[in-house]
């Protein structure tokens, strides 16, 4: 594959090579990277504690190509219906989906989502083949989609490829569905009786907000939301590395994004904010140096998040049975310029089974219209300077409900935090970058019982140390060096009592160096680690990788 400073990724209609600033206008001839194989992509997370029940697998697609997503016709999406085993029936303790998949050859990353009954249960993306081929498995729990999936659904599988004489890769993909019965050892959890959706959606500077009119339940008591979201094309997708405007402007050589590096995505209710997303900065196996990422991919890279926010406070607004408006923005930076977001609102709604009718209202609404976001920025001049980017949001809404079981009032407390730190240098072929992202998320509950207070707290950091040299003869030299994390912490309290606690240190620290000139130099290295501790029990792998290859396999 070519070779470009910085990053690159596939353009899914063009099939071409993106950078983040064609600060060089050079790119080296292909090479097979670690000759023409290497191990099978894998990651060292903790796998999913399944239940030992009687169980029932569906097969929804078996070994199913995508070579041409923007053919006449397309081969994607995969569409079929999935039928639940009549040999186990719900209640389940868990339903599980499994992914097989391979492919040989060359070929660009591809994202991919998965839907049920309209209702997007997965986004991910694959790996980037070897000339050997590889195999990858992929395991989601899909537990909480059980109110659609007791009866047949169509079932819908998204993959976008493209194959001709250069990218031959085209994948094969398995794809099952695990039902486990419940017992009294392994009972349900507790699941919404009702999912909504709001379908696709797409954020571009054109329309940079999207809203559909959904109907809830009169008896409604409880709801919450996910959102899937992604940024696509040459700037979003690495929107944590794009620079202020100010700076872009100065230095238009640069080829550089702009709009600064935070991101925010918010969820209204009736035009009202309800909410914030600040996404994760997931980065493909093609992001940056593909070699980063072989054999283990970066976090959440197979699996992207689906943000969860708690709407419990809005239910009063929301019972008299008309439709209302649930819809999607992206701040307000973003929406003057640079690709789009793309993604889907999912919403749980937990009904009052005692009651045909429940009543209530938003009491407390301080829930900012946009981050407070702040830029301090030094231009040295010739294509160098240094940023800072801030920005922070305190959030509070409370709501109560009148239910069967008396009067419940909601309290959610989000305060959330971005820094960024980027310098410049070099006319832009030395970058270096230092974000962190923290999240603390609180739902106090009052009624019914005892007090109840779950927490949730999130830090994501991100270092990019990257440096690339050329001289006089033509020698290239790039040299990228990373670090990832994801670590959170969720606790359950009852009045003083903690009833449950979990924890995710997941971090991941990449290196690649590659040379061409007098000789040419392929080469990476990179240590995993995972450490949890939960329903599951606790949880320890470490994993060091060279040039493709695990050093240590346990």
């Amino acid at each position: 594959m070519a070779d470009r400073p910085l990053f690159r990724r596939a353009a899914r209609l063009l099939a071409a090579v993106l950078t983040l600033a064609a600060t060089l206008l050079w790119a080296g001839p292909a090479h097979a990277d670690f000759g023409t194989d290497y191990h099978d992509p894998f990651s060292v997370a903790q796998p999913l504690a399944r239940p030992d029940t009687p169980s029932c697998t569906v097969e929804l697609m078996h070994d199913q190509p995508f070579s041409n997503g923007y053919g006449n016709p397309p081969d994607t999406p995969y569409a079929t219906t999935l039928t639940p085993p009549a040999g186990c029936r719900g209640p389940w303790a868990a339903v599980v989906l499994d992914l097989h998949g391979q492919v040989k050859g060359r070929q660009f990353d591809r994202l991919f989502t998965v839907r049920i009954g309209g209702v997007e249960v997965l986004l991910s993306s694959t790996p980037e083949p070897s000339a050997d081929g590889i195999e990858w498995t992929l395991e989601r729990d899909v537990t909480r989609y059980a109110p659609i999936l007791d009866r047949p659904q169509p079932f819908a599988f998204d993959l976008a490829n493209v194959t001709d004489a250069t990218y031959t890769g085209v994948f094969r993909i398995t794809a099952t569905l695990t039902y486990y019965t419940a017992s009294a050892r392994r009972p349900a959890p507790d699941s919404a009786d009702r999912l909504l959706t709001t379908g696709p959606f797409g954020l571009t500077a054109a329309a940079p907000s999207a809203a559909v009119p959904l109907t809830f339940p009169r008896n409604l008591e409880r709801l919450t939301a996910e959102v899937y979201t992604r940024g696509g094309g040459a700037c979003e997708e690495f929107a944590y590395a794009s620079a202020p405007d100010d700076f872009v402007r100065a230095n238009p050589g640069l080829g550089l994004c702009g709009k600064g590096p935070f991101r925010e995505l918010r969820l209204t209710v009736d035009g009202r904010p309800a909410g914030a997303v600040w996404p994760y900065p997931v980065i493909y196996t093609g992001g940056w140096d593909p070699l980063l990422w072989r054999p283990t991919p970066g976090i959440a890279a197979f699996d992207l998040p689906a943000y969860r926010l708690d709407l419990t406070p809005y239910v009063g607004l929301l019972l008299d049975g008309r439709p209302h408006s649930v819809g999607i923005a992206v701040n307000a930076a973003e929406s003057q310029g640079n690709d789009l977001w793309t993604g889907q609102v999912n919403l749980f709604a937990f009904t009052d089974r005692g009651r045909a009718r429940t009543e209530g209202a938003l009491t407390d609404h301080r829930v900012a219209a946009e981050a407070a976001v702040t830029t301090a920025l030094t231009d040295q001049g010739g294509g160098s300077g240094h940023w800072t980017v801030t920005a922070t949001r305190h959030d509070t809404a409370r709501g109560w409900v009148q239910t069967s079981h008396g009067r419940i009032t909601t309290e959610v407390r989000d305060d959330l935090a971005f820094t960024s730190g980027q310098q410049v240098a070099s006319g832009g072929n030395e970058l270096t970058l230092h974000n962190t992202t923290e999240l603390t998320r609180s739902t106090d509950t009052r009624g019914g019982g005892l007090p109840r207070t779950r927490t949730t707290y999130e830090s994501d950091p991100l270092d990019v140390d990257y440096r690339s040299t050329r001289d006089a003869a033509g020698t290239t030299d790039q040299r990228t060096a990373m670090a990832l994390g994801r670590h959170q912490r969720e606790t359950l309290s009852l009045g003083p009592l903690v009833l449950a606690r979990s924890t995710v240190d997941h971090s991941y620290r990449p290196t690649a160096h590659r040379h061409d000139g007098d000789t040419t130099v392929r080469t990476a290295e990179a240590v995993e680690d995972y450490r949890s501790s939960g329903p599951a029990g606790r949880y320890h792998r470490t994993v060091s990788t060279r040039d493709g290859w695990p050093v240590d396999p346990s």
